[in-house]
């Protein structure tokens, strides 16, 4: 009787500690969302920007409104019965991509823009400074984002089934900015409607308003027991995001499309990319680049196993990107905690082990997948080391010269660590980019006044 009295007590405790694990899981991955409803204060200015030498804003007027301007967006929720009002958009599936735009409103009512400018590159700000969605509106949907097999059949979808009035606004943005680029950010496990649109604005604004930014809000659910049916939402909406993908790529004047993917929105990615990359098996990749302008993709504190990851790499994710950046880090605690919930290393966290050499050598062998370790920047392991992305200016000032200028991790200032494909930040890292953004924009000179070497 005591081996099985001692079996009983070992599941017992497993049992216990799966549950434990998991409510950690909940606690520590809720970073990536906001406990406040509808409200956020803007990220710190990254310190590229903090001297004045490097100013990304507009010298007159953006493109838009920078105290209440429209976020454009696209979201696989249900909206809710009275979307006047909030809740704009529910926490559960809609079965269609619909497409919009969200009046944010920015700061303290009645600040001028040179104000604005001051206040938001300040390196301590005196105060608090608010993003806010104030209202949202629908213009369209993408009809071939439904399926057949939902039963449930979307009632209040626009005429506009193919989002011909969304492509024009892109295309407008595009113009308005002179930057031909579109950006989409992927959030994470755990946030409502409207905490994408808002981290979405805050990075549009530190990149200048360049190109059109776009925010795609998937059907997370703020719960803290919620990460399970969240993973099995981002399994669902990738075909949806794939599509979403390929309509832009195809509607709009976009030379280039770039996403950032932040924790489990990182699922989603890969999985799209994947969907790509074997529908595209029989193209040559001068064929791929053509037809979907991928550019950019960034995985930030990617929730995915390194094991899925090498099965997307394997079925040739690789050639739909132009370059892909995973940035990760070994003091990522709601990386641990799943780590520990599934036994597997997640892409968003430094290897723990030596690599393979067959790893080593394919990563050698294919430069435009780069690997960033934040562990060493500056206020990278605040909280819980999970939302560096927005709590580190030095990571912020990095990931804006990535999205904004397309530079390469050696352009940026980054070192090689000597013994694993990954790129680190220098201590001098800030005085490098510097340098380097000043050598792009030759009106950017040093605190003398002079351009910087």
């Amino acid at each position: 009787m005591q081996p099985k009295a001692l079996n009983f007590k070992m599941r017992y405790h497993n049992a216990h500690l799966g549950i434990l694990c998991l409510i950690g899981v909940a606690l520590m991955v809720s970073a990536c969302s906001s406990s406040r409803r509808y409200k956020i204060d803007l990220m710190p200015a990254p310190t590229v920007f903090e001297d004045g030498t490097i100013d990304p804003l507009p010298k007159g007027q953006p493109p838009v409104s920078y105290d209440e301007f429209r976020m454009l967006y696209a979201t696989d929720r249900k909206p809710s019965d009275n979307p006047d009002e909030r809740p704009f958009y529910l926490d559960e599936a809609g079965f269609i991509i619909r497409l919009g735009e969200a009046s944010v409103k920015a700061g303290p009512p009645g600040a001028d823009w040179e104000a604005v400018r001051q206040v938001t590159l300040a390196k301590n700000r005196s105060e608090a400074y608010p993003l806010e969605v104030v209202s949202v509106r629908g213009n369209g949907y993408l009809a071939d984002t439904y399926s057949f097999l939902t039963r449930s059949i979307p009632e209040d979808t626009l005429p506009d089934d193919r989002g011909r009035e969304f492509a024009r606004l892109v295309d407008k943005r595009l113009a308005a900015s002179g930057d031909k680029d579109i950006y989409i950010y992927i959030h994470g496990f755990r946030v409502m409607f409207d905490v994408p649109v808002l981290v979405a604005s805050e990075l549009w604004h530190f990149m200048g308003y360049r190109g059109a930014f776009i925010s795609y809000s998937w059907a997370s659910t703020p719960s803290l027991f919620a990460y399970f049916a969240d993973l099995e939402a981002a399994v669902i909406m990738a075909r949806k995001l794939r599509l979403l993908f390929s309509y832009l790529a195809k509607e709009t004047r976009a030379e280039k499309i770039h996403i950032v993917a932040f924790s489990a929105g990182s699922r989603l990615v890969v999985r799209a990319l994947h969907q790509m990359a074997l529908l595209s098996e029989n193209n040559t990749d001068e064929e791929i680049r053509k037809k979907l302008r991928i550019g950019n993709v960034i995985i930030i504190g990617g929730d995915i196993s390194h094991e899925e990851f090498g099965v997307a790499l394997a079925d040739g994710l690789l050639r739909i990107p132009e370059r892909t950046t995973i940035y990760l880090s070994s003091a990522d605690r709601a990386l641990i905690f799943v780590n520990r919930l599934f036994r597997r290393e997640r892409i968003g966290q430094l290897w723990a082990e030596e690599l393979p050499v067959r790893t080593a050598d394919f990563l050698r062998e294919h430069p435009s997948l780069q690997f960033i370790d934040v562990t060493g920047a500056a206020g990278s392991t605040d909280g819980n080391g999970h939302n560096y992305f927005r709590q580190s200016p030095w990571v912020s000032s990095d990931l804006m010269a990535l999205l904004a200028y397309d530079l390469g991790a050696a352009q940026r200032g980054l070192e090689k660590d000597e013994n694993l494909p990954v790129w680190m930040f220098p201590p001098d890292f800030i005085e490098r980019l510097r340098k380097a953004l000043a050598k792009i924009n030759p009106e950017w000179a040093d605190p003398a006044g002079k351009t910087v070497d």
